[in-house]
């Protein structure tokens, strides 16, 4: 993150509200993960962390400005500010007219995205003091401070969703800007410039279902024998790698018109993703089970790990999902990411129907 890319939260900031008092001029350039402030400290002993998070909300009514309230997280569950906010669109009254509940509409989804911005630029502050832990006592490793069991998947998610929402800032400030209280129909098509804490819940819909849409075709269509044991990503094929890639939306639908008989990125750019994917899902995994496994995640946080991990999520109840994620997880132990995220549920060497959850 670079100095545009603050001028855009700024400007941002300021055509509906300002996201903070200032911005400080400290921050000049930042490298991939990097931020830093006070809220964030070593893990502490007790099962659960808790963060000072500044009140998030969409509705219309008159709230203390700069609330801050504190938030008990679990070692398990991402901060509740790398989530959308809630969003309660104002229903029409019968004797309302149609212009004044569009414009109400319009103030409720401004009011979203402000607050989506706020949450990013608060994830950003806490990421900083993080990331200068991991660079001062693991050289900047995830790995290491995973295997030193120095960091929490709460962190974990923090810093990776940190870095998603970061990048995408600036073009969807300069959506933002231009089209205003118009914005939800235009994101609408271009979900990959939104920032996942400015994702609206119809748009999240849409998109999962796009998703497991993809991954149906996807499977249909693979015909390439699944690795055995825990072969790496560097012996999969192009077919293995594309399915891969479209099962868990590693590339823009719009690839799939390019490229002949198997459409899509060149292979080597498709390895280097499942190669980055694999490595994320691995650290993931592990960090579930070190803090007792999904008997603690929150249902979101159960539906996100299964769209990351290629499984489908739309309609299903959440003891049912955190069946099918423990049945990932005790797979793992036997086969590979890769070899998981080849095969359905139902051909993994676990079974959800195995495995008892408690909720």
């Amino acid at each position: 993150m670079n100095t545009t890319t603050l001028r855009f939260l700024r400007t941002t900031s300021q055509y509906k509200g300002r996201i903070q008092n200032s911005f400080s001029p400290r921050f000049t350039c930042v490298n991939s993960f990097h931020t830093n402030s006070p809220a964030i400290r070593p893990r502490p002993s007790s099962s659960t962390t808790t963060l000072l998070l500044r009140y998030a909300s969409t509705s219309t009514s008159t709230l203390p400005k700069d609330k801050d309230i504190q938030v008990k997280i679990h070692p398990v569950n991402g901060p509740l500010t790398t989530l959308p906010a809630p969003l309660s669109p104002p229903t029409r009254q019968p004797s309302q007219s149609l212009a004044v509940h569009l414009l109400a509409l319009g103030k409720a989804y401004i009011a979203f995205y402000k607050t989506g911005i706020k949450n990013i630029y608060t994830n950003f502050k806490l990421s900083r003091t993080l990331q200068a832990r991991l660079d001062a006592n693991h050289s900047s490793s995830l790995p290491d401070a995973i295997k030193a069991k120095a960091i929490t998947r709460s962190e974990f998610q923090l810093l990776a969703r940190n870095w998603h929402d970061v990048k995408r800032v600036p073009l969807f400030a300069l959506v933002l800007i231009c089209c205003g209280e118009l914005t939800p129909l235009v994101v609408i098509v271009l979900t990959s410039i939104v920032p996942w804490t400015c994702r609206i819940p119809k748009q999240i819909q849409s998109d999962r279902s796009k998703l497991e849409e993809r991954r149906r075709i996807s499977f249909r269509n693979l015909t390439a024998k699944v690795p055995e044991g825990k072969r790496g990503v560097g012996d999969l094929d192009r077919m293995q790698l594309l399915h891969i890639s479209w099962s868990l939306g590693l590339c823009s639908s719009v690839w799939d018109y390019l490229g002949g008989q198997l459409p899509g990125l060149p292979t080597g750019v498709l390895r280097r993703r499942v190669v980055k994917r694999v490595e994320y899902l691995e650290m993931d995994d592990r960090l579930i089970e070190r803090a007792g496994g999904v008997k603690d995640m929150d249902v979101e946080e159960v539906r996100m790990a299964l769209v990351e991990r290629g499984v489908d999520v739309l309609g299903r109840e959440g003891k049912g999902m955190k069946s099918e994620l423990s049945a990932w997880l005790k797979s793992r132990e036997k086969v590979s990411v890769e070899r998981l995220l080849l095969t359905r549920p139902s051909a993994w060497p676990v079974k959800a129907s195995d495995v008892k959850v408690k909720l």
